[in-house]
Parts: structure tokens; C-alpha cells; sequence
């Protein structure tokens, strides 16, 4: 697989105008109002010469906000002013940028063409797709954690985390803040012989739900902090922070760190990176805050750990020890024998293909050539859509034709080698 420079949309899709000749790509050079764009440089030709093309705003230095769109109602060749409507939201400033089409071409024509060439390779143009956020678990053989995976080639496992600290091993109970109470647990537990219970009654947002205290630790030499966590119920993403502390009690943290969203009665194993690691060199509190109001529910944690990501040491999973299943999605299954050989609690890191994104934002960077898809859809564009009859383009055809032998000569490289061990997820 090649490397390729990053493109945005936005800019795919002014150079596939520019090939066509539809687009004005420029700049305010006044400050205006909400209704007008001033452009004594690229805004030329007589009255009325830009009725009705659409104005996109891209790149703005002032307060309107980019990807507003409108439509020209009216053109002054006097001033180079061009009346929008409906109005923006904010008055145009001077090196506004924004992109302007010709009619009856509209900017949601072009998109829909950019992507319906990289649908068109999507088979071919893979991309290589990593996740390590799967643990091993005891007596677990099956784990669904290949969502978006066309391929998997490679499942290694951590067998040693480098730098790390064990912050809280939750053998012991925390202390209970306003409205929890909060037990150490011998009967439901990840890691250990026991785990923090923790019983909310009646608890608003804004509360200290429970904390530990631990001895000053320096963990500024670490990016995440770990810890296993189980809730009653189902949270959104930071309705519950994870607060580390270098004050007793969690009372002031250096770091207040969103827990992600959770279903009912699960068990996750968080990896979370750390916000201010430079700071952290004398933790003495760790806890769990709760932002937003939940609910009465029970929750437990276990083992809290802050590790250093860059520092884990992998060992590759025989292939004869994984395998794919089908069920209602793809499951990773391993063998007894790879639970044994990976022990438990055992990060995983997966390696192995996805099919490219479609681009759905202007901000959004293509992962396959640009110069491919500029390309394939200037060719498109030329002579199959419904509106290139208006195209006032001579020799369209030839064009074309041209612009296709171009993308044609660029496909071999989209082409991604998969490796002969590699499976194939089949969803």
C-alpha cells in the first residue's frame, strides 16, 4: 500500500471542479454583511453573471461558521457583490474563503460522486486497521471485537506492560462519598480475591461517589490509566469521570477523565489516556466522580492501574490458536491453550484490514489517492451524470476519456497485499 498525502473533501472537490471549470475558488477581500460577498479579484463579469450558484464558506477567519451555504440572488459588477439568499449567520469578513459553483452543478453533486468512487474500489483499496482495546478475560474463549474489520492478519498479546503502577488494587474497601456505600467484594470480582462495590442512593451530579487513598505515586512517566469497571445499569459516555488526585479525597484533580459509555451488568476493561501526565508526579487519591446525574445503581472496580502505552511488550498468537466464528456479528475466538499461553487480564492488540471511509465531512481525509479520485470523478462527471449537458466544455468526450486513462493507470498501486495468513471477517 502506497502512502498518499492527506486530502481533505472540501479540497477533492474544489480540484475536481477546477478541472471542469464550474468553480470559483476564493476569498472576501471586504468585510460586508450577512447577505453579501465582496470579491474584487475572482468575482468578475457583468450584472447578473453569477445568479443562482451556490457559495459555500470554507476556511473563515471572522465569526461565520464554515460550510454555510447559500445562493446567489443577485450579482453587481460595479462593486464585485454578490446578494445571498437565505442569509448567513454572520457577517463575511475580508479572507473569508468560500467556493462558488456554476448551475445547475450543486456541491451535493460532487460529493455524492467522490464517494461513489471510493465505494467503486472499496474491495481493493483497503486499509490497514489496528485496535488494542480487548483484555482477556478467565474462561473466555469468544470476544466481539471486530467491528469494522474486512480482515485480521495478526492478534498479539501484552506480555509485559514495561512501565506501570498499581494504584489500587481494590482488596480492600474505598471510602464511601455522599450517598454510596461502599464495601469490598469477595463474591463479584475481575482481578484479585475482591473488588470496590459501590451502592448510590439518591445521588446528584457533581458528587464524589467514592474514593481511595493511596501512597504518593509518580506515574508522570505513564499515558493511561486501567481499571476494570462493572454498572448496574446502562451510562452514557461521562455521566462518571475517574479522578486522580495529588489532594486527599479527590478534592482537587489533576486529572478528571471521562469514562465511556457502558451497557447493563458488563464487565469493561477502560484504558483511558491521561490528560496532564506531566503533573502527575505525587498521586495520592484516586476515585470515581459522578458529572452528571445517574440513577440509584451499583458499580464495582478493580484494579486501577497507570501503565505507559509505548512501553508494552507484544508476543504474537500463534495462528493456530485464533480463528474467526460467525454468529449474528464476527467473533474472535481463542483456544484454551491460548488463554493459558496469554494468561488473563491480558491486553490485545488486533491487526488487519478495513474498507476505506467514505468522505461524509469537508474536513473528512481520504485514505486512498487523491489523485485517483479527483481523477475517476472529473471523468465521471465529464460525460455520465444527467447535468454534464450543461457543461459549456469543448470536447468533453476527449476530456474525459483523458481523465479516465489517468485514474485507470492509478489503480493497480490502490491495490492492498494481504498477507497469506490473513483471515477474512465476514459480517
Amino acid at each position: 500500500m502506497t502512502a498518499i498525502q492527506s486530502v481533505t473533501r472540501g479540497a477533492l472537490r474544489r480540484s475536481i471542479g477546477n478541472n471542469l471549470g464550474i468553480v470559483i475558488d476564493g476569498a472576501a477581500t471586504a468585510t460586508t454583511d450577512t447577505s453579501s460577498l465582496q470579491d474584487t479579484k475572482n468575482l468578475l463579469g457583468g450584472d447578473d453573471e453569477h445568479n443562482q450558484k451556490e457559495v459555500l464558506i470554507y476556511d473563515a477567519t471572522g465569526s461565520i461558521v464554515d460550510g454555510e451555504s447559500s445562493i446567489v440572488s443577485d450579482f453587481d459588477s460595479a462593486t464585485n457583490d454578490a446578494t445571498c439568499a437565505p442569509v448567513f449567520t454572520a457577517a463575511l469578513t475580508a479572507l473569508d474563503k468560500y467556493e462558488m459553483w456554476k448551475t445547475p452543478w450543486r456541491i451535493a453533486d460532487i460529493n455524492k460522486v467522490i464517494n461513489d468512487v471510493i465505494n467503486s474500489v472499496t474491495g481493493r483499496a483497503l486499509q490497514i486497521k489496528e485496535t488494542h482495546t480487548a483484555f482477556t478475560e478467565s474462561e473466555k474463549y469468544i470476544y466481539d471485537v471486530l467491528s469494522g474489520f474486512t480482515h485480521l492478519s495478526i492478534v498479539e498479546y501484552v506480555s509485559s506492560k514495561g512501565f506501570y503502577h498499581l494504584l489500587s488494587d481494590c482488596e480492600t474497601a474505598w471510602t464511601a462519598g455522599a450517598g454510596t456505600t461502599s464495601t469490598a467484594d469477595a463474591t463479584f470480582k475481575k482481578v484479585g480475591s475482591k473488588s470496590s462495590k459501590n451502592v448510590t442512593v439518591s445521588v446528584g451530579a457533581t458528587t464524589i461517589l467514592c474514593y481511595k487513598a493511596i501512597s504518593s505515586t509518580d506515574i508522570s512517566d505513564c499515558d493511561k490509566v486501567e481499571f476494570w469497571m462493572y454498572s448496574s445499569i446502562a451510562l452514557t459516555a461521562d455521566q462518571l469521570q475517574i479522578h486522580l488526585s495529588s489532594t486527599a479525597a479527590i478534592a482537587s484533580a489533576e486529572e478528571t477523565i471521562s469514562i465511556p459509555a457502558m451497557t447493563a451488568n458488563t464487565w469493561y476493561k477502560h484504558s483511558l489516556s491521561l490528560a496532564n501526565p506531566h503533573s502527575d508526579s505525587a498521586i495520592i487519591s484516586v476515585g470515581i466522580y459522578q458529572k452528571a446525574d445517574v440513577a440509584d445503581f451499583t458499580f464495582y472496580v478493580d484494579e486501577v492501574e497507570a501503565v505507559m502505552s509505548t512501553s508494552l511488550d507484544y508476543k504474537e498468537l500463534p495462528l493456530e490458536y485464533w480463528n474467526i466464528s460467525q454468529g449474528a456479528t464476527p467473533y474472535l475466538t481463542v483456544t484454551s491453550k491460548a488463554l493459558s499461553v496469554m494468561g488473563v487480564n491480558r491486553q490485545l492488540r488486533l491487526t488487519g484490514y478495513q474498507i476505506p471511509a467514505r468522505l461524509d465531512a469537508d474536513a473528512t481525509a481520504s485514505e486512498i489517492d487523491p489523485a485517483y479520485i479527483i481523477a475517476k470523478a472529473t471523468s465521471i462527471l465529464l460525460v455520465s451524470h444527467a447535468k454534464s449537458s450543461y457543461l459549456d466544455i469543448h470536447n468533453r468526450a476527449e476530456l474525459s476519456k483523458y481523465w479516465l486513462s489517468e485514474a485507470t493507470r492509478m489503480e493497480t498501486g490502490l491495490t492492498t497485499v494481504i498477507p497469506g495468513a490473513t483471515r477474512a471477517v465476514q459480517a
